[in-house]
């Protein structure tokens, strides 16, 4: 058989966005990997939002979406995903979202979607995945071809508290080619500097708690600064911590930027200090630049990323007295930081999108021919 007369996969890729966090970046990452390997893709979202580049086609739900809800409005969208699922014949869809919207998440479910569902789940806070009725939480997905953890801690939880048995892990991948492509950039740094990266618009990573635990290290009397990328409306909450600890010069805010990798490269270590996470791309991405790590052992992720004391340290999570320990450690102990920064890259390189990629291509029973 001819390459033409092949059938093509066709799959659908179902996001919030297509900008923003981890989950979006994934879904954007594994769009470009399809399509290498000849797949028809589509991708649909709900928010009007794209930063991340991505391959196939887009319906775009968030451009027919008005300032304020009313139900024809909701109406009019459900129409218009059922209409387009009826004219696409898709071999697979794949849902990221959050879907804590149970009702309506059962609705779309049952009557929308027409062919085999992935479900992946990013968060260990999986009530924003599935809903929050236990009896409604232990069917919406009954009949799903999968269900995906993207961490192993998440696939256990799964399994444990909504009693599916469909469900596996297959972790969020990083593409080294982009990286090194987008380390060509340079950025002005003629200071040491420590670094965290993620959004502001609540509280998840606990950047107040990094702030203070920077403050209680020697860091600052080392003139070693703080940087922080990422934006949001907790932003200014952060800037009057930083004044009230009389750290204005040392904690540095460098809002959203659309390339942080060169940041990564330039940084001593990343420190990671969420409440929870799925599995952190932060993490990922400082490894793949050559930068260790420093994180709290959280739910879920980081202690499936980070071999402490050879790529990182991991610890105790939610101790504050612990992680300024770890970054005096990782800053006072050079022959631990020369050894984890040694390591980094290769410690991640089993999460390489060629690699990611072919486990979902082995789990869509797809051969690359």
């Amino acid at each position: 058989m001819s390459d033409s007369q092949k059938k093509k996969l066709s799959i659908c890729i179902v996001s919030e966005q297509l900008a923003g966090g981890g989950a979006e970046k994934a879904s954007a990452l594994l769009s470009t990997f399809f399509e290498a390997k000849g797949c028809h893709v589509h991708h649909v979202i709900v928010i009007d939002k794209v930063e991340y580049e991505f391959k196939g086609e887009l319906l775009n739900l968030g451009q027919h979406k008005k300032d304020h809800f009313n139900w024809k409005d909701r109406i009019q969208r459900f129409q218009l995903l059922r209409k387009f699922f009826n004219q696409n014949h898709f071999d697979y869809i794949i849902d990221t979202r959050v879907r804590n919207r149970q009702w309506q998440e059962f609705f779309i479910a049952k009557f929308i979607y027409n062919a085999p569902l992935i479900v992946v789940v990013h968060s260990f806070m999986t009530y924003l995945y599935f809903p929050k009725s236990l009896f409604l939480a232990q069917r919406i997905f009954k009949n799903a071809f999968k269900i995906i953890g993207v961490s192993q801690a998440i696939t256990k939880k799964v399994k444990q508290l909504y009693h599916y048995q469909n469900v596996e892990t297959i972790y969020n991948p990083i593409d080294f080619k982009a990286i090194q492509n987008a380390l060509k950039e340079s950025i002005n740094s003629d200071f040491q500097y420590v670094l965290a990266v993620g959004r502001m618009t609540d509280n998840i990573k606990q950047f107040d708690k990094l702030i203070q635990c920077y403050a209680k290290s020697v860091l600052p009397s080392h003139n070693v600064k703080l940087v922080l990328v990422g934006d949001g409306a907790f932003r200014n909450e952060l800037e009057q911590l930083t004044q009230q600890l009389n750290l204005s010069h040392s904690v540095l805010f460098y809002g959203a930027v659309s390339n942080p990798f060169p940041y990564y490269e330039k940084a001593l270590f990343t420190i990671l200090t969420s409440k929870n996470e799925g599995f952190p791309t932060v993490l990922l991405e400082s490894l793949a630049c050559g930068t260790p790590v420093v994180a709290f052992d959280c739910q879920s992720g980081p202690s499936e990323i980070i071999i402490d004391k050879q790529n990182g340290l991991l610890v105790d999570n939610q101790n504050e007295v612990k992680m300024t320990e770890a970054i005096n450690e990782m800053f006072e102990n050079k022959e631990l930081y020369l050894h984890c920064k040694k390591n980094a890259t290769s410690s991640v390189t089993q999460f390489s999108l060629e690699n990611i990629g072919n486990q979902w291509m082995q789990l869509l029973q797809f051969k690359d021919q």
